[in-house]
């Protein structure tokens, strides 16, 4: 008796299970509010991001995080995928592992206290907060050096964040507030010459960028980081934590966005 059954190839079966495998998850982002869209993150993808995450390479992780974002995710009024936020990307990762994993999941957590690394620790994804971006009272715009420049100041986007971690990494930067001396540059959006009824804006790089974030002021450094402080968007993810080895324990510890990838 013949099989009357078609017979597929694997390459069919990739083209089958890439129709029917999911349709995308839209979410809105938290800072511009552009419709993100988001597609199943597969497995070989999954398992590369493991591996980062056991090499314990920050470096590797976020480059990582990077391509799943480049490959799954795409944003109405973004032609560049890496001009989100930093809080927009985190938000579309925690989006992406909640759509594969369900409400309830488990993660790992270091303690802040005595460092242990706990396992296999309950976490909700219903107690996700999403705040969305309000211009702080204090404003966006530091007028300095007698009025004649003005500095526009916005969320640090990914791509700023990127060239800076780079910065940092060239110039060996170890210490905690050497590295978010550097970071603060990238909150930089735009300088303004204003003089002589001339408004002319300054085109600078991100070293250059940092080379005038050094030459400020005081005053305009606690400025800018009034405003930084001020500007508390994005995902939280709080959970309860005890840790099993010592007696730390707190009621809204915060989670790693990394973390959601592991289990």
């Amino acid at each position: 008796m013949s099989d009357d059954k078609p017979s597929l190839s694997i390459n069919d079966l990739r083209k089958i299970y890439a129709t029917n495998a999911g349709d995308e998850l839209a979410i809105d982002l938290c800072y511009s509010h552009h419709k993100a869209f988001i597609k199943p993150m597969k497995v070989r993808d999954k398992k590369d991001l493991l591996k980062a995450i056991e090499s314990k390479n920050e470096k590797l992780v976020q480059s990582n995080l990077d391509e799943i974002v480049e490959k799954y995710v795409r944003v109405e009024g973004y032609d560049n995928i890496a001009h989100m936020t930093v809080q927009e990307r985190y938000q579309v990762l925690v989006a992406m592992r909640r759509a594969a994993a369900g409400d309830e999941t488990k993660i790992v957590h270091q303690c802040p206290k005595c460092e242990h690394v706990g396992k296999d620790i309950p976490f909700n994804m219903t107690s996700i907060i999403t705040k969305e971006f309000e211009e702080p009272a204090v404003g966006n715009i530091i007028s300095t050096a007698n009025g004649s420049i003005r500095i526009t100041l916005g969320p640090i986007r990914r791509c700023d964040e990127k060239v800076l971690e780079k910065i940092i990494f060239d110039k060996k930067l170890d210490l905690m507030s050497e590295r978010q001396f550097i970071m603060l540059a990238g909150y930089i959006h735009k300088v303004e010459v204003h003089q002589d009824d001339m408004v002319a804006e300054i085109s600078m790089n991100a070293s250059e960028k940092v080379e005038f974030f050094e030459n400020l002021s005081s005053r305009d450094l606690d400025r800018i980081t009034e405003y930084v402080k001020s500007t508390d968007y994005g995902v939280k993810l709080p959970f309860k934590f005890k840790c099993d080895k010592c007696d730390y324990q707190n009621d809204r510890e915060e989670a790693n966005v990394a973390v959601f990838f592991i289990n």
